[in-house]
């Protein structure tokens, strides 16, 4: 294969190749291959042959170096094949070999987050490209995607180490810089000086390694926290009666975000949002009223109304009583 000017990719054509002078290419993103996919791949590859060529290029030393197909070159030489058809290329400049493996891989066979993240840095240091828009042209990706892969690589080995393994995903990571940490140094200046981002991050990832943080959408329930904080204050660098829950969720592992959100806003938000749900119905009503053709369609909707309002007086009535 040769790239022009244009782009354009031209190929030298079609083999069949000896499996024993295929290498695995070592730069290859996807570090992963689970084992009951290589044997589901395996079974179809024994009843119908490879049906997608790989991708190789000739190497310097004669053999040859996959840029597609490690899954189903590893399943051939479980299985004994001798020769696999493969499309044989040009050798590519190392950003362009990258980037083929993005546009292949990302389509076909999607990289978990740190290999794609170690990939991406990879693609900066050699391309010199730093701005996310640029940066999702080349490789396929979102915008989103190339903001959350850079945030990654920001992170310490170890939580790095969480992602690969599976133990905390790398959204979680995100939410907790946009809906923690973020607006902590926004709104709770004091704090944030007080701990810093990194330990603030120590003191949630350990509630979420101890089960206090289970879930990503957990997280969105301290920023409602941090927001209320700010506005009962009333200047951000005053204290607040709610900063000492903000304190304990970093400093106690113990402590559950959906405790410390019940105990504290959740009547606030829930009733905020019951606000908006309502003033959204009252608008319903308005666009019926406009819309009802005779005295019959008004009555049906002003009974709806009506039947709503005494409900609803009843239940106010019964909780001022309690």
């Amino acid at each position: 294969m040769s790239v022009s000017p244009d782009k354009t990719v031209r190929f030298h054509g079609l083999d069949q190749i000896p499996i024993d002078q295929v290498d695995a290419n070592p730069d290859n993103p996807r570090a992963v291959f689970p084992q009951d996919e290589l044997d589901r791949l395996a079974e179809s590859i024994h009843l119908e042959g490879i049906l997608v060529p790989l991708v190789v290029y000739r190497h310097e030393s004669g053999r040859y170096i996959l840029v597609d197909g490690e899954r189903r070159f590893r399943c051939a030489r479980e299985l004994g094949l001798e020769f696999v058809p493969a499309v044989i290329m040009e050798k590519p400049a190392a950003q362009q070999e990258l980037l083929q493996m993005f546009n292949i891989h990302l389509v076909r066979e999607p990289w978990q987050d740190m290999p794609t993240a170690y990939a991406l840095e990879r693609l900066i240091r050699e391309s010199g490209v730093t701005a996310d828009r640029e940066l999702a042209d080349m490789t396929g990706l979102s915008t989103e995607r190339i903001k959350r892969l850079k945030h990654a690589l920001e992170l310490p080995k170890e939580y790095q180490e969480y992602i690969r393994e599976g133990t905390i995903p790398l959204n979680w990571f995100w939410e907790l810089k946009r809906n923690i940490v973020e607006p902590m140094a926004k709104n709770r200046p004091t704090i944030f000086t007080d701990y810093g981002a990194d330990r603030i991050t120590q003191g949630f990832v350990q509630k979420r390694l101890e089960g206090g943080a289970a879930d990503t959408v957990a997280l969105r329930d301290v920023r409602p926290m941090i927001t209320l904080a700010a506005k009962d204050a009333g200047d951000p660098e005053k204290a607040s009666v709610l900063d000492d829950t903000i304190r304990r969720l970093i400093d106690d592992p113990q402590l559950t975000i959906a405790q410390a959100y019940e105990d504290t806003v959740q009547i606030m938000v829930e009733a905020d949002k019951l606000e908006g749900r309502t003033g959204n119905m009252l608008k319903s009503f308005q666009r019926l009223f406009a819309k009802v053709r005779n005295v019959t369609e008004r009555d049906v909707v002003a009974d709806i109304g009506r039947r709503f309002i005494n409900e609803l007086s009843k239940l106010i009535d019964s909780h001022e009583r309690g």
